[in-house]
């Protein structure tokens, strides 16, 4: 198949990292695989595959005016290379593929990266609009989790549940751990990251567990940091927790870590949480309505805590920390349990859906 996979940029967030390691994956399958991605002179965090061939959606403009042409752009791309299929990552990047294919006969695929329903965290209106009324527009739409599926309900006959694949190959044997507690995401989006529970959380057990200390890995701005040091500071925990900042080798991160906690206030599929695991982090993490109970099946793989509850993230993280026997024990199934997410499996998924849409198209237009 010949695929292209639309997106914003290659330098940041984790549905951009996921649209490059879908890239790679159909490359290493024998796909020929295009990235059109914006300017692109955005800071490249990501590799991509020799073989696969990387253009520009968008002119060099810091603007939001460069969105205009965006679709004009793609369907010069499109006219030219004739795709049998493209992906649109999240809503931006899939209207823009949609414009640019009205006329052409090339299915469309949107990807929806964020969880659609949240008690903590609430979308904006013109995003949950999209939600609602687009994915009628599109050959397929793709959700992370059959929770997100069942919320959108029976009108949608074109939703598929397609988990994000595992970036990291999971460990055959458990890494020398250290007492340490990892932690990541963006600290610009600290609130949606509920960095600053995780550090009330942590600031309540701390002071029994001195030789433990919690990472928080993570970019963003000045003030940002400055006021989650602040609230480490009220807790009295400066001295047992570190402000990474960001991280380029988080694998070794996680073979550092004994636990990862998930303290976001909202999550679709949380990948740093799967990555964790695959490297032998025992889980804590947030419940958000049922969603990461798809990863975390039950106490033997990590424990759930009540998504935004300091005190519940505190008993849980005290629980794994007190109960040695309990956390190797995690550590290992949490590791069986990544095998689901594995790139190889996802693809296989992809590969599927892809076919189909395509022989939907052979035969509607036959």
């Amino acid at each position: 198949m010949k695929i292209f996979i639309v997106c914003n940029n290659l330098g940041a967030g984790g549905a951009e990292r996921v649209a490059v390691n879908l890239a790679n994956g159909f490359a290493g399958k024998g796909h020929e695989v295009y990235i059109v991605a914006d300017s692109l002179n955005q800071k490249v965090s990501y590799t991509v595959d020799g073989s696969v061939c990387v253009m520009t959606l968008c002119r060099k403009s810091k603007s939001k005016i460069k969105w205009f042409g965006a679709p004009l752009r793609l369907r010069h791309y499109l006219i030219k290379e004739k795709p049998d299929v493209i992906i649109g990552f999240m809503h931006v990047c899939s209207i823009i593929s949609r414009l640019a294919t009205v006329g052409l006969r090339i299915p469309v695929v949107m990807t929806i990266h964020h969880s659609l329903e949240s008690k903590e965290w609430h979308l904006n209106l013109l995003t949950q609009w999209l939600d609602k009324y687009t994915p009628f527009f599109y050959s397929a739409v793709t959700v992370l989790n059959l929770a997100d599926k069942e919320y959108l309900g029976d009108n949608y006959k074109n939703v598929t549940v397609m988990p994000n694949p595992l970036t990291f190959q999971p460990v055959s044997k458990i890494p020398p751990k250290q007492k340490i507690i990892l932690a990541a995401g963006r600290i610009s989006n600290w609130y949606y990251k509920g960095f600053d529970l995780l550090i009330e959380a942590w600031g309540n057990i701390a002071s029994s567990y001195p030789d433990w200390k919690l990472r928080i890995a993570g970019d963003g701005p000045k003030e940002n940091f400055d006021y989650l040091e602040e609230i480490a500071k009220k807790c009295g925990i400066e001295n047992q927790i570190d402000f990474m900042g960001y991280q380029r080798d988080m694998k070794s991160l996680y073979k550092e870590a004994s636990i990862f906690v998930l303290s976001s206030r909202s999550e679709g599929l949380p990948m740093v949480l799967i990555e964790a695991m695959s490297q032998g982090c025992a889980p804590v993490a947030c419940e958000n309505l049922g969603r990461t109970g798809e990863i975390i099946q039950n106490s033997n793989q990590g424990l759930l805590y009540k998504t935004a509850d300091i005190n519940s993230m505190s008993e849980a993280l005290s629980k794994m920390i007190r109960d040695e026997e309990y956390r190797h024990s995690v550590q290992k199934n949490a590791v069986a349990r990544s095998y689901y997410y594995s790139s190889e499996k996802i693809l296989c998924k992809w590969e599927s859906l892809l076919t189909n849409l395509l022989l939907t198209k052979k035969s509607k237009f036959e």
